[in-house]
Order: C-alpha cells, then sequence, then structure tokens
C-alpha cells in the first residue's frame, strides 16, 4: 500500500482550499481606496470631467499575494506533517507496553523510549488507556491502565536499571492483572537478549490472544565484563557479547578511585566468538591501584568492573628460621607456603637472613603481610617494629616448629602457649594422629571441607583461658586449637599451631591449605567489606552502607533513599535487586564492590529463539519529523506584512513621510505582535528573572552535571523551608543560575558545587564573578570531597584540581579555616564546626589579618569567598515530601541537624554581616537586657 511522506493532523480543514476561487472573485472586485488630495477647489474644478467613472478591478499580483496568505492559514490549520508516524494501534481497549529496562537497554534507550512515547501519543489521539509493564519491576508502575498523559509523564521519568530483567517476574504480573483488564494490544520494547523466563513470557502474549508485536535492537552488541583474576603476571579477565556475527574491537580502561585512567589496553572479538580476553600487564603496585574497569565508548552497567581490596594482591613477606632452603628446598618450611601463595599473592623475600634486619626491610618494601616461618627469640628492635607495624594494619601470621616450642614467650602469640609440643601417634604416645573438626560458622574457613585425611601428628598446645574460644579459628577433631588469632590494633596476629611443612602434619600437602592460607592473607588491609573479626577473627554479621552505587549508564553516582545497607556473614549469596544494586558499600576506610556479574555469562539473542516465530517482529527506528505549521504561519506573517505595505503604498501614505509616520508605528506593533506569537524553532527566549529582586532567594550555579544540579536545587529547597520555620526569614523558591549571563547581583549568597566533570567557565564568565565578588556578594565553593579534603592535606582530588583552575582566574585574598570567634560561629545558632554530609572538612574564609592588604572588598566584614568539602546540599537535600534523599556519613541524624544550622548561620551571615561582632550596638544590647 502506498503510503504519502507527508500526513495531515486535521484533515478535514484542507477543505476550506475550495473557498479559494471565492476569495479570488471577491478580491478581483474590491478596488482600490481612492488617492487622498488637498483641497484646492480652483484645480479640482478644473479637472471635472462630465463622464461617470466606474471602480477599477484589484490589481493581479495583490489577489495573488492574498490568495497565498489564505492558503498558507488553511494548510497551517490542517498541521501538515513530513514522515509522519506510522499507526500501530490495532482494536479496541487497554494498549499494553512491555519495556525491557535493565542493564542491556541502556545503549539503545532512546530509541526504546521513542518507540514507547509514539504509541502512547497515538493512544492519546484515540482516546485509549496504556498499561505500562517493567521487567525490572519498577515501582512507580503498577502495571494497570492509566491514561495516556500519566504513562507519559512515568516513561519520561524512567532511565534504564543497574538491574537484571527478570521476564518471569513480568509474566507472572501480567497474567494477574489480566485477569481483571484484558489488553487490547501488546508490545514488547526488548532488550534483545533471551532470558530463562522469556519463552514463559512469550506464552502468556499467547494465552492473552491479543495482536503482539516484538521490537528488538538493530544488530547492536551488548556488552558485560565477566570474571576477573589478578594472577601473578597481570590482571586477567573476559568480556562477553550477544552478537558474533562480526569481529570487533574494543578499548578497555582502568581507573583509579578518583576516576584518572591508569592504563589502557585492546581486546579484539573474532567473528563467530562470544568472550575476548583482557591483560593489563603492569606492575602489580599498579594494579592494585585500579578500582574499575570499563569498556570504553559503552554505557551500561555490565561494561563496568568494581574492583575492591578482594582483587588486589597482597604483598606478602617471607622470613624462615631454617638455614637449608636453597640447598634443600622441598624441605624448607616456606616451600609450601610459598606454593600456595604464589597464584594469589606477590611473594617478597629479604636479601638478609638477620631476622632483626629482614622484618623492616620487608617492611619497607610494603608489604601487608609477614609469614614466620618456626621463628622462635626475637630481638627487641624485631618485636618492636612488628608491634607497631601490625597496629597501622599489618597482618602476622606465625607457624609453629621446633624453635618456636621451645621459646612460646613473647609478645607476638595470640594466645600463651604451653613449652614442647604434644606428639600425637608416636611410639611413647597413647594417641593417634587426629584429623581437624568441621569449621565453625563464626570462623573464615567457614564453608571449606575439613577433609578426613588430613592428620595431625605434632602441635602446640593453647593454655586455657577465657578468651581461648574466641581465638579459636580451626580445632582437631578432640577440640584442641589448630590455628588461632587475635586483632591487635588496626592488624591481625594469627598462630598456625603445626608447622608449615609435612613433619608435624599432611595439612601443607592438601589443597585445604592453600584455601586457609588465601583466605588468612585476604585478611589483610581489607575494608569492612571483608570477613570481620572481634578478638581473633569470630566472623559477625555487618551492615555495610550504600556508598557509591552504579546506575543503569554506568556511572557511579550517589545512593538514592530505596538502597539499602548491604549485609554480609549470612553465607549466603549476595542477591542483586533493587535494595542492593550493583556499587560500592562501606565507607571511606574500606568498601566492598558489588558487581552485576562475578562470574562469566552466556549473552543470547532473541532473534535466535524459536518460541518468537509467531510474534509481529519490529526494529527501532527513529524517524526525525518535521511540522510545517509554524513555518506555514511564518509565511503568512511575512505576507500580511507585504500586504500591508501594498495597501499603504496604494494610498499614497508611503509617499507622505508625515503620515507614514504615524500609520508605520501602528503597523508595525502589528507586525511584531503577531511575529512573537510564532515560534519558528520551538524554543522559549530566555529572559532575566526579575523576581529574585522582589524577595530574598537562595542560588546555586547551574554546573550542566544533571545529578549534581538536582541535588543542589533539592538541597537549597529543604534549606529554605527549614528557614522558613526556623527564623523570621522567608525565602523564596531557590533558583539556578547560569553565570555566564544572568544577573548576579539580586543574591547575597551564590552556592557553586565543584565537579570535575562540569566545564571549566570561560575567563569572562569569570570576570563576571570576580566583579560580583568585588560589589559584596560572596560564593560558597563545595568541593564535596571531604576524604581527600581541600586546601588542608592532599589537594589532589579531580574537585580540589577544578577548583584551583576556577580560582586562579579570581582575584581571592588570603584564606584561613573559620577561627573560634568569628561571626559565622554565632550569626543564628552557635556553632564551632561546620558539618555537611561529611563531617570534618574545613570551611575556609578570608583571613581576618592583614585587612589593609586584601584586594578583594567585602561587604560588612563578609568573606566574599567559602570553601567547603563537606557537601552542605547534599546534608540540606529532601525530596517532594521533605524527607532527606541523601544519608550522612558517618549516619548521625544529629549531623544533618547541625548542617541545617549551618546553612541558617551562613544565610543571615551573608544578609546581615558582621553586626553579631559590632561593639557598637553593646550598650543598647545591655540595655534591652536590664543589664
Amino acid at each position: 500500500m502506498f503510503s504519502l511522506p507527508i500526513a495531515f493532523a486535521y484533515p478535514w480543514i484542507l477543505l476550506g482550499l475550495i473557498s479559494l476561487p471565492v476569495i479570488w472573485w471577491l478580491l478581483r472586485l474590491t478596488p482600490p481606496r481612492p488617492q487622498e488630495e488637498t483641497f484646492p477647489p480652483t484645480r479640482i474644478l478644473a479637472r471635472l470631467r462630465q463622464n461617470e467613472e466606474t471602480p477599477s478591478n484589484s490589481p493581479w499580483w495583490l489577489t495573488l499575494l492574498r490568495l497565498l496568505l489564505a492558503a498558507c492559514i488553511i494548510l497551517a490549520m490542517a498541521g501538515p506533517v513530513l514522515n509522519p508516524e506510522e499507526t500501530r494501534l490495532k482494536g479496541e481497549g487497554p494498549v499494553l507496553i512491555i519495556v525491557d529496562d535493565g542493564w542491556a537497554s541502556a545503549n539503545a534507550w532512546d530509541a526504546r523510549m521513542e518507540t514507547a512515547l509514539s504509541l502512547i501519543r497515538e493512544a492519546e489521539a484515540t482516546g485509549r488507556s496504556v498499561i505500562l509493564e517493567s521487567t525490572t519491576g519498577r515501582d512507580t508502575w503498577s502495571g494497570l491502565p492509566v491514561t495516556a498523559k500519566e504513562a507519559r509523564s512515568l516513561l519520561e521519568a524512567a532511565e534504564p536499571d543497574p538491574l537484571p530483567s527478570s521476564h518471569t517476574a513480568a509474566a507472572n504480573r501480567i497474567s494477574t492483572n489480566a485477569a481483571a483488564i484484558k489488553p487490547g494490544q501488546v508490545f514488547w520494547l526488548s532488550d534483545g537478549l533471551a532470558r530463562d523466563g522469556s519463552e514463559t513470557l512469550v506464552d502468556t502474549f499467547s494465552k492473552l490472544a491479543t495482536p503482539t508485536e516484538l521490537f528488538l535492537p538493530e544488530l547492536q552488541s551488548i556488552l558485560a565484563i565477566g570474571a576477573t583474576e589478578n594472577d601473578p603476571e597481570a590482571l586477567t579477565g573476559t568480556v562477553l557479547r550477544a552478537d558474533d556475527t562480526s569481529a570487533q574491537t574494543l578499548e578497555i580502561i582502568a581507573l583509579d578511585d578518583k576516576g584518572l585512567t591508569l592504563a589502557r589496553t585492546i581486546t579484539q572479538f573474532s567473528e563467530g566468538e562470544k568472550q575476548a580476553e583482557i591483560i593489563f600487564d603492569q606492575p602489580v603496585e599498579l594494579r592494585n591501584q585500579f578500582t574499575r574497569i570499563i569498556i570504553d565508548q559503552h554505557k551500561s552497567t555490565a561494561a563496568v568492573k568494581l574492583l575492591d581490596e578482594n582483587n588486589r594482591r597482597r604483598l606478602v613477606g617471607l622470613i624462615s628460621g631454617e638455614t637449608f632452603d636453597q640447598a634443600q628446598p622441598l624441605l624448607s618450611p616456606l616451600y609450601y607456603i610459598s606454593r600456595a601463595l604464589e597464584p594469589y599473592s606477590d611473594i617478597r623475600r629479604s636479601d638478609n637472613a638477620n631476622v632483626e634486619s629482614s622484618v623492616p626491610d620487608l617492611i619497607n618494601q610494603g608489604v601487608s603481610v609477614i609469614i614466620l616461618a618456626d621463628v622462635g627469640t626475637m630481638s627487641e628492635a624485631a618485636e618492636a617494629a612488628l608491634n607497631e607495624w601490625i597496629n597501622r594494619g599489618g597482618m602476622l601470621v606465625r607457624f609453629s616448629g621446633p624453635r618456636l616450642g621451645a621459646s612460646p614467650q613473647g609478645d607476638l602469640l595470640p594466645v600463651e602457649i604451653r613449652p614442647g609440643d604434644r606428639n600425637l601417634g608416636g611410639a611413647l604416645s597413647w594417641e593417634t594422629p587426629k584429623p581437624l573438626a568441621p569449621f565453625d560458622r563464626g570462623s573464615p574457613f567457614y564453608g571449606l571441607e575439613a577433609p578426613r585425611e588430613v592428620l595431625v601428628e605434632k602441635q602446640l598446645l593453647a593454655l586455657q583461658s577465657s578468651t581461648l574460644d574466641d581465638k579459636t579459628w580451626s580445632r582437631l577433631e578432640d577440640g584442641t586449637p589448630l590455628v588461632t588469632a587475635e586483632k591487635r590494633g588496626n592488624g591481625h596476629l594469627v598462630l598456625y599451631h603445626v608447622g608449615s611443612d609435612a613433619e608435624w602434619s599432611n595439612l601443607p600437602l592438601s589443597g585445604t591449605f592453600v584455601e586457609m592460607l588465601r583466605r588468612t592473607v585476604n585478611l589483610s588491609q581489607s575494608g569492612p567489606g571483608a570477613t570481620n573479626t572481634q578478638s581473633g577473627g569470630a566472623v559477625q554479621q555487618i551492615s555495610l552502607p550504600p556508598f557509591l552505587l552504579l546506575n543503569g549508564h554506568g556511572e557511579l553516582v550517589q545512593p538514592d533513599e530505596v538502597a539499602k545497607p548491604l549485609v554480609l556473614g549470612t553465607n549466603s549469596e549476595i542477591e542483586i535487586s533493587r535494595d542492593n544494586p550493583p556499587g560500592f558499600y562501606g565507607n571511606e576506610d574500606g568498601l566492598q564492590a558489588l558487581n552485576l556479574f562475578d562470574g562469566n555469562i552466556e549473552l543470547s539473542q532473541l532473534s535466535d529463539q524459536s518460541f518468537i516465530e509467531n510474534l509481529e517482529i519490529r526494529t527501532y527506528q527513529i524517524i526525525e519529523q518535521f511540522e510545517f505549521r509554524t513555518w506555514l504561519l511564518a509565511i503568512a506573517a511575512f505576507l500580511l506584512i507585504l500586504d500591508c505595505l501594498a495597501i499603504l503604498w496604494m494610498f499614497g501614505t508611503l509617499r507622505r513621510p508625515a503620515q507614514f509616520t504615524k500609520q508605520a508605528a501602528v503597523w508595525a506593533t502589528i507586525s511584531i505582535v503577531s511575529l512573537t506569537l510564532i515560534d519558528i524553532n520551538r524554543v522559549s527566549a530566555q529572559e532575566t528573572d526579575f523576581s529574585a529582586a522582589l524577595e530574598t532567594r537562595l542560588a546555586y550555579v547551574i554546573t550542566g552535571v544533571p545529578e549534581i544540579d538536582d541535588i543542589s536545587e533539592a538541597g537549597l529547597r529543604g534549606l529554605t523551608q527549614f528557614i522558613g520555620s526556623r527564623t523570621a526569614l522567608e525565602p523564596g523558591e531557590p533558583i539556578g543560575v547560569d553565570i555566564s549571563q544572568d544577573e548576579l547581583a539580586f543574591y547575597a549568597l551564590i552556592y557553586w558545587p565543584v565537579d570535575p566533570r562540569a566545564e571549566v567557565p570561560s575567563a569572562s564568565t569569570m570576570a563576571r564573578i570576580d566583579a560580583f565578588m568585588k560589589q559584596g556578594g560572596s560564593v560558597l565553593f563545595d568541593t564535596k570531597d571531604q576524604v581527600t579534603g581541600v586546601l588542608g592535606g592532599s589537594s589532589n582530588s579531580p574537585a580540589a584540581q577544578t577548583l584551583q583552575l576556577i580560582l586562579s582566574s579570581l582575584d581571592i585574598p588570603a584564606l584561613e579555616p573559620v577561627p573560634p570567634n568569628h561571626v559565622l560561629t554565632k550569626a543564628f545558632y552557635l556553632l564551632d564546626t561546620f558539618p555537611g554530609r561529611y563531617t570534618g572538612g574545613d570551611l575556609w574564609v578570608e583571613a581576618s589579618q592583614n585587612q589593609e592588604n586584601r584586594v578583594v572588598s567585602v561587604g560588612d566584614g563578609v568573606s566574599s569567598i567559602l570553601i567547603t568539602s563537606n557537601d552542605f546540599a547534599g546534608a540540606w537535600a529532601v525530596d517532594s515530601f521533605f524527607r532527606p534523599l541523601l544519608p550522612t556519613v558517618p549516619p548521625d541524624p544529629n549531623q544533618r541537624n547541625y548542617a541545617y544550622r549551618v546553612g541558617v548561620n551562613l544565610m543571615m551571615y551573608a544578609l546581615t554581616g558582621n553586626y553579631k561582632s559590632d561593639q557598637v550596638h553593646l550598650p543598647a544590647l545591655l540595655e534591652r537586657l536590664g543589664q
């Protein structure tokens, strides 16, 4: 069937074109207005004629001009559209739109949304309701019929979720809701991946017995990073894809915790392959700084791999009490230890056999773990160095042997040891070798199998004490400790009560020994995400708050109010869900990475499945439409102006300047009003908002980063509400300002969130800021990076570097942290700290000394510049119900209250200056107080 590329919204209006001949006939008979002349009687009488004159016809060009004007208006009212949307709706009843909105939908999200919006527009035009169903189970999508307007609002607010899609759950919800309301037509906007429940979902469509259309992406590669391993020579991993029809080259980037690129590598897919290998062969010291691995130019949650302490190779230092390591390596106490740890850790050995010298040598190499194999007596200097290193976070692991059994005294033991060893199975012993007991639930070794063939013939016995059970990680079958440990300071002290060779036990010959050592070493320098220990290592159930989470586009963002703490220590598999989306959990001291995929999976295309054969399959297409209405109205307005000028010429007005001047003003006004009613480019002109001159309003700088601007707006809205409820000041709604062109003189204080992703303002823009500050305004810069600090400690964070670039073009004075007697500490509330979402960072203001040398003028003692790193807006931010959006770090309710008080003091300080420190008012204040 032939279809035109142009359609009309109201084609019946085209019937008005039939009236054009009538208009032509009327215009043809309309004579021009007679020319006006001054009244010279004699000249008029002289030219009198006896013949009768008839009116002349309208000129043909004027008639054509007016016909074109009428035709343009009629066509514009009919609503012509180039490349109109194809009509897809059939039948009657609600339109069911199922959206695959999980991680795989991110790359084609715009096409999917445009297709859904076009379906909603068509449903709205036909008066049909819409049912939205999400395969990730969005709470705001009820799965019940709503109006097309409500559906459009829900869809426009949606973003891809960093979660896996569940076709089984979607099928169950559709079946349940269809029992009450049966949809009239079904559209499945797929991400192109087949899942376990895809066939179940298609069967659900069949049971509905309604027309169903399936939309598939056009040959789009969906990529994911699978398992990664930090091997001795390189960090390796795999990249997975769904489309294997062609070769493909990808660039993989490794980032550190500040988002800086540390390494790049290239991986290639051959035709027919769905997996490719990632290799980063940088030194282990550099690889240990990787926190993220991303696929360049691919924005999705699965294209990002988060790395934490568990992915970093530990540096392990080995020290032995034996002297024949090189001569007889198989008899060396370190042989089995090194063989067990080499696949997972980097081994360091001291060149000096002297323990007193080798201990500081290994510490200087930055090792995380030091293993002493049968080392008994040590010098006081070595013990002091080890004690200090353990308290700072190091881990000391000691293995028993004859030397340690002979001198078990010393401070570097988790439990007291009875001198001598216990012989099990010797010629003079009544006891037989003992096997391992099953590992307790509270042990770091819990989950490992205790093989019955592992037997212990000798061991060092621990003296009984009230804390022995808490310090025991592993036991023999008779209950005697095999491994004991103690947490000391920030580090750990671990003792294996058997030797590290096969003389005392065959444990070092087993695979269990490898796993036990690996888990022991992994406890070193790990954050709260690793196995937590208490009084020697009993695993506790811990709860880690969300720190930074991945969104559907693979970006790290602040957690929302939906995310819940991650609970560890339950020995159950952690499930990715809306409560626990992928991201980092914990705090600055230690983070646990939760990834979408920890292992390799298979990505299958839905187009390869046989069960979709009965569905009508379409592809996503974004068709650029063009509406002629505004242009036709513009042409009609232009023709109207030409018609007016022609009439003025025919009247003779243009030949009389005095008369033309009066009428031209009228027609010019009409023309300007007509043109302003037509929005040619559908862009509203930005006008200066003068409402800020009528009421006090809080302002923030628009950075261009959506999530930062949203938090700034929400934060100032929360502060506005707090100020209005606690003070006599009632500010208006907060406003975002474009510092490059908006008028800044209306605001006393402007909040400027500094983000490295935002564009650094131009020199002309900073000149406007400089003038604003010199004229009495104040700017509060917030870097939100209290972890690294600003102007104190390290200033190498991306936000701090961005702030340095901004300040480099400003004429600012010396700065200092707010002193104890500053006006800010008493402007409204009495404060001694200035916390925000974070605490600990200083609030910097202009230094109070050298007032005469200041180059930035201040109004009434108000600092023109303030700098913080505590994220004030994050603490103030509230939602539409005035509930906090972001958690404070640490999670202290009082911290948010003090953050609001800081905001009140800042506003009062900016508005009132130094009146609280002005001694001129002191007599009047004392008089009012009756003193």
